[in-house]
């Protein structure tokens, strides 16, 4: 009789009984059925059945041992691929000592990355703050947050909310590294929607994984129908909020105002049942405005407005760490020293354009501010702005300042003829006058538009600072003195790439080519913060290299906004191998996306013009200085014009960033915001001085020493962490039990039971056959090389081969090859069928006769315990083991006696040995005709022990099944 709790075989899929519904009328004959569907691909689907009328149902008993060994025995490398195929997809969710998802996962496995998963495993619900240290890998340990959550079936919803710049980079590092697929949720994905199944649909409804940009989830067009989404399927979700400082409140008010990021992020987190926090800078030197961003994360620990004066209770919900802190206690933590190198131009005549037109725009400067004494404010901040962003494309390059000047120029002109009053300068014209960072919509925009608006702003900047006064003809002349010098020099070779001793295109003649005009494997990234400067540097780069061997492949550029396929491979380009590919100078402006890392074959970074904002020059040096970077130590240079006194701010300022990155921490931002202010108003020599002295201030150091740094581990204790995380890693490596020696076994051997050929090559490197067949599709389409998003599918399946695999975590990028894990589409595919052919099926004879170095002849049985919830979410697996020395039934006297526990371990620590040379070493066919005959009587013996263990060890937690 069917009954829940039975484990039952429907459509060649086991399915756990939820539901039993008998006719009422009796000449009906029929059953309904609910099932759970128990499979690896569809844990827990829902499938409801008239059970008379299926083809192939049958109600599989909890100690199904008739087929073993009925076929005989299996090969020894078979059955040991089947039976670590078994303990690989062991799931527990009663034991938060052991970590499932590292051991399941393509990345390098260190121990301090543990913690964030040591304390969500102990939460009821997760309500955690990661702000570790910039590089130390925070998206690496939401990944293995997620996946473990997803296995112990307590999540099944998520959404990650990142800057529009990292989108895709999430998207791909989920996918590589822990096998979870994701849908970027932005424009096309709603129009798609809406096209494909009606306006009405809510496209939060057709997925369960999304992700999706900061900039969205402040259009209530998209946000309005996440929430009615989680309104419905609040239990189980998720949310990773990347970056999260951007929706803490920025004021210094008692209670602190709201942007449209934070009202949007506080109706938003409470629906979501667990909440995980990024941020590496997560407080602003304002305790209301952290304490906001900590109510959204725990309501029910933190109070807006209230401050964190226990720090225990932050201890609770955020993990915080140093990388020079970490430095010390992990050799290992393949994080490079950086070099700050500075660049003195030095040496020009007075009439060098550089320094006759920074005199002329310092002295254009004094005239407008003593024509602009008495007027309103407002016309004098217009005029600020405009001086500003003047100072700042010359300071990158002529190229750039002439086309700023050109436009400031023609709206001067036109003020004349205007009478009426200005309106004030409003956010959006400061806004439109910044280049965009990270977090802003005008990043996915063509450079091209961004640079007209930057325009259009300074014309209407112009035009904002009339003035009551006329212009005077000193102002007159100096600007088209401006004007004269930018036009004719524009094009002239800047002194920062000619200097004999410190210029930029003799350093890459000294490091980048051979003394025969050959180019040798180094390459150099960079950073300009404008588009002109980006084509002048091009243009002068072809000019000095065009002699040299593939001079057009050489130098590259790239820029923000939608790029498509071209910013693929450029990317791909600088990072692939300097023998396979033959570029060597990249030329990046700020608008191309933060996300991008360059790390892989480049050590050397030019800020060719340093950004007044030390946040974005820390960007930019995180290009390369981040963790699997092949080089030691990596160098970020600067240029400075000793002659030119503003030059010292730029000095003072590179300093000041150093110091900010290795002294103050989580102290940057306040400081940042400070220098920001400071700047607004354009550099002036005298703030060299001030600079220097800038501090954070007495009252915003004490807040976040008291509020944030509390909670950080000093020295001893984070080393007695560390070692508390390597016993937690010992422990569940002994759980899960991966090495790569079985685990290529086992890919193999599910190979060669699809009718496919094994791996080959080796040691290193492998090579995976081609299987064919609508059903592969998706699972070898991982095994290609990324699909460019304009590529035709048949086209791209054409080009591009099958990659070797590998079956270590590589310690650098390598795209050309693809690092095979337990959660790999590929793996997840072929050991699921493997599994499947030894229960479901019965392809296999489930026994196996090994030889080992000694003549004792011993017997183990093994059995799997499963324990399973309500819509068969498993809590608990674990693997069963009696072992005993085997004698001849004809001269067996006594039953069979298991061994004790010290012996067990040696017995399979013998099995698994034997395993090494299962390919190599079989007994005879005759010894197995011998031994399979006495064999079910051996598992009578045994097996009443084996079910004495499974339920002394069962974990005493109620479950709606359990199958042995």
């Amino acid at each position: 009789m069917l009954s829940p709790g039975q484990v039952v075989k429907v459509r060649s899929r086991r399915y756990l009984v939820e539901a039993v519904e008998s006719a009422r009328e009796p000449v009906w004959e029929q059953t309904l059925v609910d099932l759970s569907c128990l499979e690896d691909d569809a844990q827990g689907e829902r499938l409801s059945v008239l059970w008379e009328r299926e083809v192939d149902a049958q109600i599989l008993q909890q100690s199904d041992w008739g087929h073993l060994a009925r076929k005989g025995f299996d090969a020894p490398h078979v059955f040991s691929a089947y039976l670590h195929a078994l303990r690989w997809n062991l799931v527990t969710s009663t034991n938060p000592r052991l970590f499932q998802s590292p051991h399941r996962a393509g990345i390098q496995i260190m121990s301090y990355q543990l913690e964030p998963l040591k304390k969500a495993l102990q939460m009821p619900r997760v309500n955690l703050f990661i702000a570790d240290d910039v590089g130390l890998g925070k998206t690496i340990e939401a990944g293995l947050i997620l996946r473990e959550m997803i296995m112990r079936q307590k999540v099944k919803r998520i959404v990650i909310a990142c800057p529009a710049s990292l989108v895709t980079q999430w998207q791909s590092e989920m996918e590589t590294r822990f096998g979870l697929s994701f849908v970027i949720f932005d424009r096309d994905y709603l129009f798609n929607c809406r096209r494909e199944r009606g306006y009405a649909i809510n496209p939060w409804t057709t997925n369960s994984q999304f992700i999706v940009s900061h900039s969205l989830l402040r259009d209530e067009q998209y946000a309005s129908p996440l929430r009615d989404w989680l309104d419905h399927h609040r239990s189980g979700s998720m949310l990773v909020l990347d970056e999260a400082h951007h929706a803490a409140p920025a004021t210094s008010s008692a209670y602190a105002i709201d942007s449209q990021f934070t009202r949007g992020m506080r109706e938003l987190t409470p629906l979501f049942e667990h909440r995980l926090f990024l941020s590496a800078t997560p407080h602003n030197g304002h305790s209301n405005s952290f304490s906001a961003l900590l109510a959204m994360l725990d309501p029910q620990r933190f109070i807006r407005g209230e401050q964190i004066k226990d720090p225990r209770l932050l201890d609770q919900v955020m993990v915080r760490r140093l990388k020079d802190e970490l430095r010390e206690l992990v050799p290992d933590l393949g994080l490079p020293k950086r070099d700050v190198i500075q660049h003195d131009i030095s040496g020009l005549p007075e009439e060098a354009p550089e320094l006759a037109l920074m005199r002329l725009l310092t002295q254009y400067r004094a005239s407008r501010d003593k024509r602009l004494e008495g007027s309103p404010h407002s016309q004098q901040t217009a005029a600020n702005l405009v001086i500003t962003t003047l100072q700042k494309r010359l300071f990158s390059s002529i190229a750039a300042f002439d086309s700023t000047l050109r436009v400031h120029r023609k709206s001067m002109e036109k003020l004349a003829a205007k009478a009426e009053v200005e309106p004030e300068v409003t956010a959006t014209l400061l806004t439109e006058l910044s280049t965009p960072d990270a977090d802003d919509d005008r990043a996915d925009r063509p450079e091209q538009e961004v640079t007209e608006g930057i325009e259009q702003a300074v014309a209407i900047a112009t035009e904002r600072s009339r003035g009551s006064q006329e212009i005077s003809q000193e102002v007159v002349a100096i600007l088209d003195r401006m004007a004269e010098i930018a036009s004719q020099s524009r094009h002239l070779c800047d002194p920062r790439l000619t200097d004999r001793k410190e210029g930029l295109i003799p350093w890459i003649r000294q490091n980048l080519l051979n003394p025969d005009g050959s180019w040798n494997k180094r390459r150099v990234l960079i950073f300009t913060e404008f588009t002109e400067t980006k084509t002048y540097l091009r243009q002068q780069f072809e000019t000095a290299f065009a002699s040299t061997d593939r001079a057009e492949e050489r130098i590259a550029t790239y820029q923000g906004g939608p790029g498509g396929v071209r910013l693929d491979e450029i990317k791909k380009a600088f990072n692939a191998s300097p023998e396979l590919h033959p570029l060597r100078i990249l030329i990046a402006t700020d608008a191309a996306r933060e996300g991008v890392n360059f790390q892989n074959y480049c050590a050397d970074l030019f800020h060719f013009d340093v950004p007044w904002n030390p946040s974005r020059m820390e960007q930019r040096n995180g290009r390369i200085d981040r963790k699997l970077q092949r080089e030691p130590v990596v160098r970020c240079h600067y240029f400075i014009f000793t002659q030119r006194p503003e030059d010292q701010v730029i000095r003072t300022l590179v300093r000041k960033t150093e110091n900010i990155r290795k002294e103050l921490g989580s102290l940057s931002p306040v400081l940042e915001r400070r220098i920001e202010a400071l700047l607004s108003g354009g550099l002036k020599p005298s703030l060299a001085a001030t600079l220097e002295m800038l501090d954070v201030g007495a009252s915003s150091r004490k807040s976040i020493d008291e509020e944030l740094e509390s909670v950080r581990k000093r020295k001893v204790d984070l080393s007695l962490e560390l070692e508390t995380l390597d016993d937690y890693l010992e422990e569940s490596q002994d759980y899960v039990g991966l090495n790569p020696p079985d685990f290529i076994n086992a890919i193999s051997t599910a190979l060669e039971l699809n009718n496919c050929p094994p791996l080959k090559g080796g040691p290193d490197r492998w090579r995976f056959p081609e299987i064919h067949g609508a059903a592969w599709f998706r699972a070898m389409d991982a095994l290609r090389a990324p699909k460019s998003k304009d590529q035709d599918f048949y086209e791209w399946r054409a080009s591009s081969p099958i990659r070797p695999i590998v079956f270590q975590s590589p310690t650098h990028i390598d795209e050309s090859v693809v690092h095979l894990h337990l959660e790999h589409r590929v793996v997840q595919r072929l050991l699921g069928r493997l599994r499947a052919q030894g229960f479901v099926h019965n392809d296999l004879a489930r026994a196996c006769v090994g030889q080992t170095d000694d003549a004792i002849r011993r017997i183990v049985l093994l059995g799997r315990i499963s324990l399973y919830g309500p819509g068969a979410s498993r809590l608990h697996d674990e693997i069963i083991v009696v072992a005993a020395r085997w004698t001849d039934p004809i001269a067996r006297k006594d039953r069979l006696v298991p061994y004790a526990e010290d012996t067990e371990k040696l017995t399979l620590a013998a099995l698994e040995k034997s395993f090494e040379s299962a390919r190599v070493r079989r007994v005879g066919e005759a010894v197995e005709r011998k031994l399979q005959e006495p064999a079910p009587h051996d598992v009578a013996e045994l097996l009443p022990h084996l079910q004495a263990r499974c339920f002394s060890s069962r974990p005493k937690k109620r479950a709606s099944g359990s199958q042995p």
